[in-house]
């Protein structure tokens, strides 16, 4: 099996893209905040723009990739596409903001108008580096997807480590380079990172495809076994799958929302806050993914699987609610490790940050290369699939950033929009689950029914009180009890 086709090195490639997008992502959000200001607005803005175009370019370029004969080769374009439109973005941003100063800002132009420049010029800045990332996890996936891989592994164990690699990335930018070397270094050595990607990936990429003479290939699965035949399709239709990678992608958007302003009071509301729970949120994603990729076996998922996991995620999700306060006062018992300094705070809210995420996170993780093998097997129209899959996700994902932000969290408030998440989650559970009943798959359906009664049951707690929400527990200004 060449170099171009082994999961482990086009694994190592994302991991390190991944961590200068993310790079990339907190350089220009700091640099937009500085621009629009910190507004819900404004923020929702950018967001929404960078999201958008992810899900475009996967949807577009995911295609793309299915008719490449060196698809490597193809994702080495695509990084040095991001890398010098990454580059060129300081000059972009400092263009856009003499245009929105020049406007005059929302208060010249008021709210509504303010906001669709914000949007224009976002796009403007974002637009094409956030296209292109896209296309890179269809593209290495078309690279390495094998037709007796089954159930996809391959393209879990990239995703995976391609979250890792945006874990290290969130990490190193907030609490390292950016206030070590400022935004603008930090991006050119993301900038540097990627050229590096991309010349590794087009030199080995290039020299597979003359060696298979542009035509396909199919190399062994992470586990030996004879290749089965490619067949494209899931259980049924592919629209129901799609559908359902946007409600989870809604689902979690909107709980990284919660998780935030809930988290907030106990991690003292720093500037690192922000950073922690999106940190760990992607560590449990891509160790999620490595489980899937590593312990699911060579059986193809089914409907029965993903009930399960909507099912424990929901219970993942509502479980941290239940414990209500006794959190603040878990968090009021690590205080002592401020003793140690900054690092002492950093580990305390690390822990704290784990327990009410990482375990949602990591389901969130096994879930998603779920639903690309929920809609056909091998390495048959992978790019196609991974890039449907991440589209809808991603479209999920926005409308949960734009529904939390600006209606369900002040509809609702935090508490109730956690316990929206979770009975969300397991009323798309039941429906997997009566999928799966129908093709008599009775274990993982009945499972998901028990587990999903026992997170319906934990809706019933109080869940977190003034005591948490409205003192500064995390920044040491509450006292602890006698």
């Amino acid at each position: 099996m060449s170099l171009a086709r082994q999961p482990w090195f086009a694994g190592m490639l994302l991991l390190s893209s991944g961590a200068a997008a993310l790079v990339y992502q907190t350089t220009w959000f700091r640099e937009f905040r500085l621009m629009f200001g910190t507004s819900t607005y404004a923020t929702a803005a950018v967001l929404a723009i960078f999201m958008a175009g992810l899900g475009a370019g996967s949807a577009i370029l995911g295609r793309v990739a299915d008719r490449k004969a060196a698809p490597l080769a193809w994702y080495g374009i695509l990084e040095l596409g991001i890398a010098l439109s990454a580059a060129l973005s300081p000059l972009l941003l400092l263009g856009a903001r003499q245009l929105y100063i020049a406007l005059g800002g929302a208060v010249t132009l008021g709210l509504p108008l303010a906001t669709l420049v914000r949007l224009a010029l976002t796009v403007l800045v974002l637009g094409l580096p956030t296209f292109l990332m896209g296309g890179t996890l269809p593209a290495a996936a078309r690279a390495v997807e094998t037709a007796g891989d089954r159930g996809r592994r391959h393209l879990a164990l990239l995703y995976g480590m391609n979250t890792l690699g945006a874990v290290a990335g969130v990490l190193l930018a907030t609490f390292i380079l950016l206030e070590a070397f400022g935004n603008r270094k930090t991006l050119m050595l993301a900038v540097l990172l990627n050229v590096a990607v991309a010349f590794v990936a087009i030199a080995v990429g290039r020299s597979e495809g003359e060696r298979a003479g542009g035509a396909p290939s199919a190399g062994p699965s992470l586990r030996s076994g004879p290749p089965s035949p490619p067949r494209g399709g899931g259980e049924g239709s592919s629209k129901p799958v799609l559908i359902a990678a946007g409600v989870v992608g809604f689902v979690f958007f909107l709980m990284e929302l919660v998780w935030y302003r809930m988290l907030a009071p106990l991690l003292g509301g720093t500037t690192f806050t922000f950073g922690l729970i999106l940190a760990m949120a992607l560590l449990g994603i891509g160790l999620g993914g490595a489980a899937y990729a590593f312990w699911s076996g060579s059986k193809r998922p089914t409907a029965g699987t993903f009930a399960l996991t909507c099912a424990i995620e929901a219970l993942a999700i509502i479980v941290p609610f239940a414990l209500g306060d006794r959190l603040a006062v878990f968090t009021n018992l690590l205080r002592p490790l401020a003793m140690f300094g900054f690092a002492g705070d950093v580990i305390g809210w690390s822990i704290v940050t784990a327990v009410v995420v990482l375990p949602a996170a990591f389901i969130s993780g096994v879930q998603f290369p779920i639903l690309v093998a929920l809609l056909g097997e091998g390495r048959e129209d992978v790019g196609r699939h991974v890039g449907a899959a991440y589209a809808w996700n991603t479209a999920g994902a926005i409308a949960g950033a734009l529904a939390g932000g600006f209606g369900l969290l002040p509809l609702l408030g935090a508490p109730g929009a956690w316990r929206l998440a979770a009975v969300v989650l397991v009323l798309l559970g039941i429906v997997a689950a009566a999928v799966a009943f129908r093709r008599r798959a009775w274990v993982s359906a009945g499972a998901s029914l028990v587990i999903g009664l026992a997170a319906v049951a934990c809706l019933t707690f109080t869940g977190p009180t003034a005591a948490w929400r409205h003192t500064g527990i995390g920044a040491g200004r509450t006292p602890l009890p006698d």
